[in-house]
C-alpha cells in the first residue's frame, strides 16, 4: 500500500523536523516573527505523527480512534498544504532564478562568522537542500490526498463526537 510506504518515509523526516522545531521555538521566543515558521513546522510534524497513529491504530489494529484524532489530522493537513505551497514556491523560485540563488548563497556566506564551507560546497549543499525540500513537499501532498481518501473510507473507525 503506497500510503504505508509514504508514511514510513515521512516519519523519520518528521522526527528530525520536530527537533528542529523545538530549537526554532527557542529562537522564536527571542524573535517573534519566526513564530509563523515554527507553527508551520509544528503542524507538519503533528500531521505526520497523527496520521501515522491512525494508520497503526485504526487501519492496522482495527481499533476505534477518538474523533479528536480525525480533527487533528484534518486541521494539520490543511496547514501542511500551506507549508507545501510555500516550499514549492520558494524552491522553484530559487532554482529557476540563478541570480536570486546566488544572492541567497552570498547572504549565507555573509552570515557565517568564519567561512565554514567554501562557496562551491555551499552552493551544492543549498541546491541539495532545495531539491530535498521539493521532493519532501511533493510526497507530503500525495500523502495528504491519500489521507483524506482513507479518512473517508475508514470514517467508521472514529468514535462519535461526544
Amino acid at each position: 500500500m503506497p500510503y504505508r510506504i509514504l508514511s514510513f518515509i515521512l516519519l523519520p523526516i518528521a522526527a528530525l523536523m520536530g527537533i528542529v522545531t523545538l530549537i526554532a521555538l527557542l529562537a522564536a521566543l527571542v524573535n517573534p516573527p519566526l513564530l509563523l515558521g515554527v507553527f508551520l513546522l509544528a503542524s507538519v510534524v503533528i500531521y505526520v505523527i497523527s496520521s501515522f497513529i491512525f494508520l497503526q491504530k485504526g487501519i492496522d489494529n482495527k481499533q476505534m480512534c477518538r474523533h479528536s484524532l480525525r480533527d487533528w489530522i484534518r486541521v494539520n493537513a490543511f496547514v501542511t498544504i500551506v507549508f507545501c505551497a510555500l516550499a514549492f514556491l520558494n524552491t522553484t523560485t530559487l532554482l529557476t532564478n540563478p541570480k536570486l540563488f546566488m544572492e541567497a548563497v552570498t547572504q549565507g556566506l555573509a552570515r557565517q562568522n568564519q567561512a565554514l564551507l567554501p562557496e562551491a560546497t555551499l552552493i551544492k549543499v543549498m541546491k541539495g537542500v532545495l531539491y530535498f525540500l521539493l521532493a519532501f513537499a511533493g510526497i507530503l501532498l500525495v500523502h495528504i490526498v491519500l489521507t483524506f481518501r482513507i479518512l473517508k473510507t475508514y470514517r467508521h473507525m472514529f468514535k462519535p463526537k461526544e
